[in-house]
């Protein structure tokens, strides 16, 4: 279920009780443990619910996607949302609307332990949370070893801010881009409280708090993935790709960046480790801890991103450096943020412009105007003729054909006009503090001095300027030409002449030819012969705007020999339909446990 979608809130099902959760691994070893925001892991029962997963105390909201300041929940929010994921944002342009206040389908969803709470009533969930985290900390002993899970709401939608947060971006026209933004700030001064408390408290000095996220942001919501390509809910780096980093006063090194290969669910086991305690044997992820803090090889070399066959099938798995998809990944566009503002002087085709202009106090970086030539064929006289599409700030970047001189020009005066520095495409500079959503999860446990590992902290650079808007590619889309062996093994259909079959894919500007042994692996893994497959190495192409199928085919092979080995693992998705029972009608109103 939860490889496909979220769970909804009337659906009968949860996170399978059968495994032993992170916070009940911990407190095997003596640590406090407590929850502080979303859960969304399912509560159709009790035993489903955190106090019962695991968490000593619990103070937050079951479902998802609720008011900021009424904590209500609309019954329809979810499942609209998630139909908007690959639409269009016209269609999807009133789903802020949704949870409303307290009028229609929308019942309280915010809980003390197990004990509904209306006293909030008005009072921003951001500041909320923080509030209680600070009185938390205030009542217990910082000697006890504690385990504090802290998924903010923050950033996730519908979008809502106090005023003040979006005064710093009133030069953005985008008003869900400039609240999205003010979310972000909120949360960041909240993590700040949080911190400070720690530190008044005397938790802090003994303290590893750990930042990340789930996925990459939804551009229908006003969250950014550029430069990467993408958006929440597809396979795309932008879509996939998190943010993350370490800070402790006990590692030795701070300031230090990885570049290494770190899943979700090596969190699992990095934690478990590092407080001495033991995990699941039959449980995916990998201890990192080591190769953080002692320079160790990494332990990971490779992961499966997802495998979903509920109703159509796609996957993507990556291993070292290259990362293949199968099927159709979503929407894959390249989206500018609306505060890169494009320069509006005349430039001569193909060339940026050389003055641009001025910006006020405050303003977003400019985006100097490129014009993009794309070569179609003429067919009249076979005449190649150029068509120039302008970069634009509030439409996805086109890249057909883009010339490698272009290139060069572009970086060449980026350099020359620009204060920022031209920075290559890498791991900690296509990451935005900017780009999270659904609520990043603030991991913070205070290890006893007896336990303490040194360590190092990850510290991934989040500034995105100007030269990494520059930063041009060759977007080829591809054709699949399926080969068939006409009768011969696979060994003499290598070897001889292929009998192609044209597939169109992606932008479908030129072709290529799949080798017989990939197609049957892919007609192996997938049941079907008209797949779409890409590849692209995402250390050096982590925008995936290099399609290397035809140039790599022995990666092709490799990677889907690994999917196809993974395989045997997949579990269909678990959708049950949603139940009259679960109304909160039936519960005085209130999102509860009860109806499965």
């Amino acid at each position: 279920m939860l490889r496909h979608s979220v769970l909804q809130p009337a659906e009968p099902v949860g996170l399978d009780l059968q495994l032993k959760l992170l916070p009940q691994a911990l407190k095997d070893v003596g640590y406090q443990t407590h929850a502080v925001g979303k859960w969304h892991l399912g509560f159709c029962s009790w035993d489903y619910t955190p106090t019962m997963r695991g968490f000593d105390t619990f103070y937050g909201y079951y479902t998802g996607s609720e008011h900021y300041y009424t904590h209500y929940r609309s019954h329809v929010f979810d499942s609209k949302m998630n139909s908007c994921n690959d639409s269009d944002v016209d269609y999807c342009s009133d789903l802020d609307d949704a949870p409303g206040g307290k009028e229609g389908h929308n019942w309280l969803d915010l809980r003390n332990n197990t004990t509904p709470d209306s006293s909030q009533d008005g009072v921003y969930s951001t500041y909320m949370f923080a509030s209680y985290i600070e009185d938390l900390l205030r009542t217990r002993n910082p000697e006890d070893p504690m385990f504090l899970y802290v998924p903010f709401q923050s950033v996730h939608a519908p979008l809502m801010v106090p005023e003040k947060y979006t005064e710093p971006y009133v030069y953005i026209n985008d008003a869900d881009r400039r609240t999205y933004l003010g979310m972000v700030s909120a949360m960041d001064e909240a993590v700040g409280r949080v911190v400070e408390a720690l530190k008044i408290t005397g938790h802090y000095d003994n303290s590893v708090i750990i930042f990340t996220t789930d996925n990459g942001g939804p551009t229908i919501h006003g969250a950014n993935n550029w430069p990467l390509r993408g958006h929440k809910a597809n396979l795309w780096e932008g879509g996939t790709r998190g943010v993350a980093f370490i800070h402790s006063p006990i590692l030795p090194n701070p300031g230090t960046i990885s570049h290494q290969l770190v899943h979700v669910t090596d969190w699992y086991k990095t934690l478990v480790g590092l407080a001495k305690g033991e995990a699941p044997e039959d449980i995916d992820g990998v201890d990192q801890w080591s190769s953080f803090v002692d320079s160790a090889p990494p332990p990971r070399t490779h992961m499966i991103y997802n495998i979903d066959n509920t109703t159509q099938f796609k996957a993507a798995v990556r291993i070292g450096k290259y990362k293949l998809l199968v099927g159709f990944p979503g929407k894959g566009e390249w989206t500018p943020p609306p505060e890169l503002r494009l320069n509006t002087v005349d430039a001569p085709l193909g060339q940026p412009n050389e003055s641009p202009p001025s910006r006020h106090p405050g303003q977003g970086p400019v985006l100097p105007q490129v014009l993009l030539p794309t070569e179609t064929e003429d067919p009249k006289d076979g005449q190649l003729e150029k068509d120039y599409d302008v970069l634009s700030s509030s439409d996805s970047v086109r890249r057909k054909g883009v010339k490698s001189s272009l290139e060069d020009r572009a970086l060449n005066y980026h350099q020359a006009n620009s204060s920022s520095k031209i920075r290559k495409s890498s791991h900690r500079h296509l990451i935005s503090t900017k780009r999270m959503d659904a609520g990043p999860f603030v991991f913070i446990s205070t290890v006893p001095k007896s336990r303490a590992s040194n360590s190092l902290s990850i510290d991934i650079d989040a500034d995105i300027d100007a030269a990494d808007i520059l930063s041009l590619q060759d977007n080829k889309g591809k054709h699949i030409e399926s080969a068939q062996s006409n009768g011969r093994d696979t060994k003499d259909a290598r070897e001889g002449e292929r009998d192609v079959k044209r597939k169109t894919i992606s932008d479908n500007v030129w072709t290529q030819e799949l080798d017989v042994a990939i197609q049957e692996l892919l007609l192996q893994v997938t049941k079907k012969n008209d797949t779409e497959i890409r590849l692209y190495n995402v250390e050096e192409d982590p925008e995936e705007r290099v399609d290397l199928v035809s140039v790599h085919m022995e990666v092709v092979e490799e990677l889907l020999q690994y999917l196809l080995e993974e395989l045997p693992r997949y579990v269909p998705a678990h959708i049950l339909p949603e139940v009259p029972e679960a109304n909160p009608d039936n519960f005085d109103g209130v999102w509860s446990p009860g109806w499965c």
